[in-house]
């Protein structure tokens, strides 16, 4: 009867913990690629949003994000997953200010019928360029850097050879960004030769949201072989975080939200 009653207690705490701490506790992860020619260009990666109300999570993003001052800001799809949320974007953009920023779409983006005009009109205004299987070229730090945008792998068609031909000319200035992972098909045990990009960013599996000792009990359709972290794959080095939101179930455990910091 003790050993059922402490075990109650636990897994009470546990729910709680996934519930309502740890959704708070987002973490900033720094990684530095290359070796640096003076200032670095700083990216921010803000994943998976999910946004539904400017939160406390929500303002924490933000103070995080203007106290690093980034460079550019990649939105890497399932930052709102209903229509009447965009008001709430409107407002979360205009506080980052005119930084630079590219987006792609993500699974909930389709799902949720959001009206895809209303929503690169609103990206347009707070100087956000939404890519859909195309590329945008932004000068950072006195260099031309080329940001590849695919359709989500999941809820829409993603078109390779398309985008590879119209924008993919120089691989160390270009960075790729698709949504749900499962595009980059199976890690790759050594890192693939002459990748075709510098690196790539991808979201969509939140580290599993609930994960055992660092392994998630499972991924959403469309992730693929990859939950978290750094992959080799045929395009190159590949990034997926853990992301910011929650979807389907309110909690996360075992899998902090994640503000990705690349210093280039």
């Amino acid at each position: 009867m003790k050993f059922v009653w402490l075990s109650g207690i636990l897994l009470g705490g546990l729910f709680s913990y996934g519930l309502w701490i740890e959704p708070n506790r987002i973490e900033l992860t720094r990684h530095v690629i290359g070796n640096h020619v003076g200032h670095p260009i700083k990216r921010v990666q803000l994943s998976d949003l999910h946004l539904v109300e400017i939160d406390e999570p929500v303002k924490k993003v933000l103070d995080a994000v203007l106290t690093i001052k980034p460079d550019v800001i990649v939105l890497s799809g399932d930052v709102v997953d209903r229509a009447d949320s965009l008001i709430n974007l409107d407002v979360f953009l205009g506080s980052l200010g005119k930084m630079p920023k590219v987006a792609v779409l993500g699974n909930w983006e389709y799902w949720s019928k959001i009206d895809r005009k209303a929503l690169a009109d609103l990206y347009a205004r707070h100087n956000t360029t939404l890519l859909v299987d195309d590329c945008a070229q932004i000068r950072l730090q006195g260099r031309q850097i080329v940001f590849v945008g695919m359709d989500d792998a999941l809820a829409g068609k993603p078109d390779y050879k398309r985008v590879e031909a119209r924008c993919i000319v120089d691989a160390r200035a270009t960075v790729l960004i698709e949504h749900s992972p499962r595009f980059f098909g199976k890690p790759l045990s050594t890192p693939a030769a002459n990748p075709p990009v510098l690196f790539n960013l991808s979201g969509h599996a939140h580290g599993g949201q609930i994960a055992v000792f660092g392994h998630a009990i499972s991924n959403p359709p469309g992730s693929g072989a990859y939950t978290s972290g750094w992959y080799d794959s045929k395009y190159g080095p590949l990034y997926v975080s853990r992301g910011i939101g929650m979807s389907e179930i309110p909690m996360r455990l075992g899998a902090r939200p994640e503000i990705a910091l690349f210093e280039i």
